[in-house]
């Protein structure tokens, strides 16, 4: 046996709706789940008793092949000394297993204690359970405690807290929280959804992989998708509505930041990110992404992709109010079962006949054409067509105004979602930048690239790479995507920060063998150093007319240093 992982689950999350300790601990040949985790637990209730703890019953949520995961419940501030306790218990677990003597109590136990003595804080306790009585947002970290969210916030150190008592409870509360989730299209959907928001009048907190924002204000840049940027959001005393994107990694590293929300938009799963966290198939991953959905507060909305089966199977478990999206236009596939839905009394948000249409029982609304938004590409990106439904969907089941949303659907362009179908002219040649990275993503972004060909003789090259977590199985496909767009060149870089336990060289030499396994020639596969590197090497070979889409953009700063124009002397 070894221990994977253990860690403190600090939100609602895959294996619980609050708070846990999580050990996950991976098989050796011949052991059997159930004698090593009670092994385990009998060397986890020895430690706590010697130092004090109350007993716990750990429970096994979780077990596939040669793995297990187990959980217990612990209070806030005991959490830290817990997760101590269990990584022992595991450390004395292998011992044993092994044959040898369990390990001593101390020093581990003398260590422990003081973690628990530093640790404790009863003051904390109390305001959990007074702002749980009374309804009230609670956020709390290793540092800090709030006690609402937004403009009807108010945050304190974690060692210097107020008696609930002395707290003016009328001046906090909630603000409206919308999370968005999904394989892809999060970033540009929480995007859109901000804008509508702040076409609403509001200042809108939004934090996304490409940073956190308030209203206008870039309070943060790079990825913040996880719990620690909802946090800052949450926490931002200008904040009237707040829109996060919500990836798997946070929710599956620590839960969500927020007990509840009052909506979640849930945009596809697809192949992504597989084999991480005990996630082994598209089932698993959907489950991660419905953590989002039961955080819905009652009254509050859930927005479903109508098209992703896995999707459609949540709603009969969800306690919030359906709303469905799909892109009839482009796959019929949907019908049946958003017909249903409106029988049924539901909302919907569809494209059909070149317009985005609401659908409330049978009533429908046209609200504009699809040529009118400017990230569809007069409808070539029905990726981004979903985008817009979704956004759209969520907007209303959250109240906002039809005038509202049309005004951001039609002034939401290229340059409000930088790196997601950003495009340039360099000399006649487009450049068309995206953060496409998985199988499913990289197809549909080349199927955009190919309709910004000028003329017949327009070609298309990529410049692409991958994080090292990527399956062979995923690099093949996305090969297959590039191969089947008709591309005339690829140019290929590591991804720099992004190897994930693999080697240099490792990636590329992999997108190398399977773009040759479809039929590239060795001669139109040439390495590149970055991103900047790529787009010079691509454009000393493209000719007016053609496309270069640069893939799995990262390289945000320097790329935009690279096409922005020197002063004028």
């Amino acid at each position: 046996m070894r221990i994977e992982d253990v860690r403190r689950l600090t939100g609602p999350n895959l294996l619980g709706p609050g708070p846990l300790v999580l050990t996950e601990l991976v098989l050796d040949a011949g052991e059997t789940a159930d004698a090593v985790v009670a092994l385990w637990r009998g060397e986890l209730a020895r430690f706590r008793a010697a130092v004090g703890l109350t007993p716990v019953e750990p429970q096994v949520p979780r077990a596939g092949p040669g793995w297990v995961a187990v959980v217990f419940e612990a209070p806030l501030d005991e959490m830290m000394a817990d997760a101590e306790a269990a990584e022992w218990a595991g450390l004395s677990t292998i011992e044993l297993l092994g044959g040898r003597p369990a390990l001593p109590l101390e020093p581990k136990r003398t260590e422990v204690a003081a973690i628990l003595e530093k640790d404790r804080n009863p003051r904390l306790l109390e305001l959990e359970l007074e702002a749980r009585r009374r309804v009230v947002p609670f956020l709390w970290d290793d540092d800090e405690v709030s006690l609402g969210h937004g403009r009807r916030s108010v945050t304190y150190p974690l060692h210097a807290l107020p008696e609930p008592s002395t707290i003016d409870w009328s001046r906090v509360g909630a603000v409206p929280v919308a999370l968005v989730t999904g394989t892809n299209g999060k970033t540009t959907s929480s995007r859109l959804l901000a804008r509508m928001v702040a076409e609403s009048g509001r200042r809108v907190g939004l934090s996304c992989s490409d940073g956190v924002s308030v209203g206008l204000e870039r309070v943060r840049e790079g990825d913040w998708t996880g719990p620690g940027a909802a946090r800052l959001v949450l926490r931002h005393r200008e904040v009237e509505f707040a829109v996060m994107e919500t990836a798997r990694g946070g929710i599956l590293r620590r839960g969500l930041a927020c007990d509840a929300c009052d909506a979640a938009l849930l945009t596809n799963v697809s192949d992504d990110h597989l084999s991480t966290f005990g996630i082994e198939n598209l089932d698993g991953m959907a489950e991660v992404k419905a953590v989002v959905a039961r955080s819905v507060r009652p009254g509050g909305v859930v927005v479903l992709n109508a098209r992703d089966a896995r999707l459609m199977a949540l709603a009969p478990r969800l306690n919030a109010e359906v709303i469905l999206f799909a892109d009839l236009e482009h796959d019929a596939s949907a019908e049946a079962a958003v017909a249903d839905h409106l029988e049924l009394g539901g909302r919907a948000l569809v494209a059909r006949g070149g317009e985005i249409v609401e659908l409330n029982g049978k009533r429908a609304r046209s609200l504009l054409p699809i040529a009118s938004v400017p990230i569809t590409f007069r409808g070539a990106a029905r990726y981004n067509v979903e985008n817009a439904l979704g956004a759209t969907a969520t907007a209303m089941g959250l109240g906002i105004s039809h005038a509202a949303i049309v005004r951001a659907l039609e002034g939401f362009g290229s340059a409000d979602n930088p790196g997601r179908g950003e495009t340039h002219d360099r000399g006649g040649v487009t450049l068309f930048l995206d953060y496409a990275h998985n199988p499913e993503g990289v197809a549909a972004a080349l199927a955009v690239a190919r309709t910004l060909r000028r003329g017949s003789a327009g070609r298309l090259f990529v410049i692409t790479g991958s994080a090292g977590d990527r399956t062979e199985r995923e690099i093949e496909s996305i090969c297959a995507a590039i191969h089947a767009a008709g591309t005339a060149g690829v140019f290929l870089r590591e991804l720099a920060g992004y190897l994930r336990g693999r080697e240099p060289g490792v990636m590329p030499a992999l997108f190398r063998r399977f773009l040759v396994a479809h039929g590239f020639q060795p001669a139109a596969i040439t390495d590149v150093g970055s991103e900047v590197a790529g787009l010079e090497a691509a454009l000393r070979e493209a000719r007016p007319g053609d496309v270069i889409a640069l893939l799995a953009h990262v390289e945000r700063e320097a790329v935009r240093q690279w096409l922005t124009p020197p002063p004028l002397a």
